[in-house]
């Protein structure tokens, strides 16, 4: 067991999200009375993490970072975790080998791993999900659309962000598709590409996003978010609106889905994200992931709800959470916005106008004049967001609309 000293005051975060909820998380460390520390292998992929103390190390090795939080002394150490998904493998794994009750690191890969995942919950002939086929190599392709039609999504087992994930039409899209995934040696965060595609069934209907709180087997449902996506044949996220609009009978079945899917593949504590599509009246699983939900739905919540899941989550990980009562008073939406073509970004007009909507809550332009940008094909090439409030689900989605009509992108 690891000694607790009275001293004890650091978060300690294994990399971070670059946008959304990654300088955030670092606020609310400091709001709950403790010294976010960062460790990364490059601070310069942070562009607003001015003031946030930070070590260099390699971050992709576990004997390293180990060496690293033994040199900053683990007597001073509260909490081990990550923001990114790519690293909360690897912050799980670091927080059971000195003596933290978070999480299982092989249940957090059951998530994490697309193609485990699928193996897995296909054990379970009540959770509905897409035909796959699970791709390691060339030869694996041979007939596997015997029981997979067209269009079908080809992606990679290990990624985040929709990088790489692409909607086929034909034979040679997938072989060719499957090819750059294969080949491809890292990730953005320059880590190992573990050499698995997934080929999967394309699912028509509704799509959501869905989050939950997990206590061990105590499954807390926070809400569910209709999610609007961009880019065919890529899938990036361009809309959120937080609550959706669905029946009650929509929700229990989703609850139940999600449920049955945890119980295969393992309870942890803190976030968990789903993403589901509702067709014909089914709920088919899409993906889970252990973690927040990306695309500022956080902060669409606690607009809406009052509640800071990311200020949850934390306190899960220092197993500190209280239940909340969710109650519901507004609508909030997020519109993303993107560059209508490649090339050099000029200029964004219109985001003046847009911040004197009454409904007006938060804006973020990532993107600055000279940089380089390219028709959205993953959540990174998004150049920033507005986010609104409601009273009214239709007056938002209209607002919502309007942003488009007023925003003008000059792409030279």
């Amino acid at each position: 067991m690891v000694l607790k000293t009275k001293k004890a005051n650091i978060l300690l975060f294994i990399e971070s999200n670059t946008t959304g909820t990654g300088k955030k998380a670092f606020d609310v460390a400091k709001k709950l009375g403790y010294k976010g520390l960062l460790l990364t292998n490059d601070f310069s992929q942070y562009n607003d993490f001015e003031g946030i103390e930070y070590v260099i190390c390699d971050t992709n090795n576990i004997k390293e970072l180990s060496a690293t939080i033994e040199y900053i002394g683990i007597e001073s150490i509260v909490g081990i975790l990550s923001t990114s998904e790519y690293y909360i493998e690897i912050s799980a794994e670091l927080a059971k080998q000195y003596g933290y009750d978070i999480n299982n690191p092989t249940f957090i890969k059951n998530y994490r791993d697309k193609a485990l995942l699928r193996t897995k919950l296909s054990k379970k002939k009540q959770i509905k999900q897409p035909k796959y086929k699970i791709i390691e190599k060339h030869t694996d392709l041979k007939n596997y659309n015997d029981n997979i039609n067209f269009p079908c999504i080809v992606k990679p087992s290990m990624d985040s962000g929709s990088n790489d994930v692409k909607l086929c039409f034909n034979t040679e899209e997938v072989y060719n598709h499957v090819k750059v995934i294969l080949e491809k040696d890292t990730n953005m965060r320059n880590q190992k590409m573990h050499p698995k595609v997934l080929i999967e069934e394309y699912i028509e209907g509704s799509e959501y996003s869905v989050e939950f709180f997990v206590n061990k087997e105590e499954l807390n449902l926070i809400g569910i978010t209709e999610k609007t996506t961009m880019g065919t044949p890529f899938f990036v996220e361009y809309r959120h609106i937080f609550p959706a609009l669905i029946s009650q009978d929509i929700k229990e079945l989703i609850l139940k889905t999600v449920s049955n899917a945890t119980d295969e593949l393992g309870y942890l504590r803190g976030a968990l994200h789903a993403e589901i599509k509702i067709y014909k009246g089914d709920c088919y699983i899409i993906e889970i992931n252990p973690r927040l939900a990306g695309g500022m739905i956080p902060e669409l919540v606690k607009e809406s709800a009052g509640i800071d899941i990311l200020e949850q989550h934390i306190l899960s990980i220092l197993n500190k959470r209280e239940i909340e009562n969710i109650h519901i008073k507004s609508f909030s939406g997020i519109q993303f916005i993107t560059a209508p073509s490649d090339g050099i970004l000029e200029q964004i007009n219109g985001i003046e106008e847009i911040k004197k909507l009454p409904e007006f809550h938060l804006a973020s332009i990532n993107a600055k004049s000279g940089a380089n940008v390219r028709k959205a094909k993953n959540s990174s090439d998004r150049l920033g967001y507005f986010i609104l409030n409601s009273n009214s689900y239709k007056e938002l989605n209209d607002k919502l609309n309007l942003i488009i009509e007023k925003i003008n992108i000059k792409v030279i």
